[in-house]
């Protein structure tokens, strides 16, 4: 079975560079369409700087929060930016996302949202505060029961 949509979480560490690679070879062989994924982490801070906060009856995230969730994301749209320039002479259709959430939950839904058909993913990657995984393949573990396409972990 051919693989059209291909899905790689993509953190910048080794391990997702490999996955990237690796989808690469299999996009290249069925004419797949890659989608580029990053989730930045949402952040957890102190309760007086809450994350949420009630104005008007309104629910906003807090100055801060937003500002930290921007500088990450322009950092990260400049790196997604490199990735589909180092990797477009592979003529391989590559897409960029990047997305505010808990790591596997975003996997999860993007991949249903977008009919993949394979994952291909790191067994572990960064941590912090942007880092997509918290813990040794808790994220790889999640997505495995939650999602019904192929997946390929890369180590």
């Amino acid at each position: 079975m051919p693989f059209k949509r291909i899905l790689v979480p993509f953190d910048t560490s080794e391990l997702s560079i490999k996955a990237l690679e690796k989808a690469l070879e299999l996009a290249m062989v069925n004419r797949s369409q890659i989608f580029v994924l990053h989730v930045i982490n949402e952040i957890p801070l102190p309760i007086h700087y809450s994350k949420i906060e009630s104005k008007n009856n309104e629910v906003t995230i807090t100055p801060l929060v937003n500002k930290l969730h921007n500088e990450i994301k322009s950092e990260m749209i400049e790196i997604m930016e490199e990735v589909k320039n180092t990797y477009a002479k592979q003529n391989v259709s590559i897409t960029t996302e990047i997305k505010i959430g808990e790591p596997a939950e975003i996997i999860v839904d993007f991949t249903k949202q977008n009919n993949i058909d394979l994952i291909v993913m790191g067994s572990i990657g960064h941590k912090g505060i942007s880092g997509m995984f918290k813990k040794l393949g808790s994220v790889v573990r999640k997505v495995a029961e939650e999602v019904d396409c192929a997946l390929l972990i890369v180590r």
